[in-house]
């Protein structure tokens, strides 16, 4: 599993690059047997209605070579991190649930020689 951080000036806050990693740890402890590589980008951001907020975005790759693509924002940054790497895991479960459905029509659909 590789992390790689970006964006402005919150990006080189070592609180914040600490508690991707953390999150990416813990999402690849959920996901053992698949390989990922986590782009996460930090930036600031005002908008007119809701003020001041941070935002959050991740990108990987699925293991069948599907990118996914998780924006959240927040506040704090922290509520953004956490806020971002929850919908990534729910999307990621998702892919490996379609995954696995999808070899079992493969298997239950596959002729027999006889």
């Amino acid at each position: 599993m590789s992390v790689r951080v970006t964006g402005d000036t919150l990006a080189l806050d070592r609180k914040i690059v600490g508690r991707i990693k953390r999150q990416a740890e813990t999402l690849a402890q959920g996901f053992p047997s698949q390989e990922l590589d986590i782009q996460a980008r930090i930036a600031e951001e005002f908008d007119e209605l809701r003020g001041h907020r941070v935002r959050c975005e991740l990108v990987t790759n699925s293991a069948d070579r599907q990118q996914v693509v998780v924006r959240e924002a927040s506040k704090t940054p922290e509520e953004a991190i956490d806020a971002a790497f929850s919908g990534l895991k729910t999307k990621l479960r998702r892919l490996r649930t379609r995954g696995l459905t999808k070899q079992a029509k493969e298997t239950a659909f596959r002729p027999t020689g006889t």
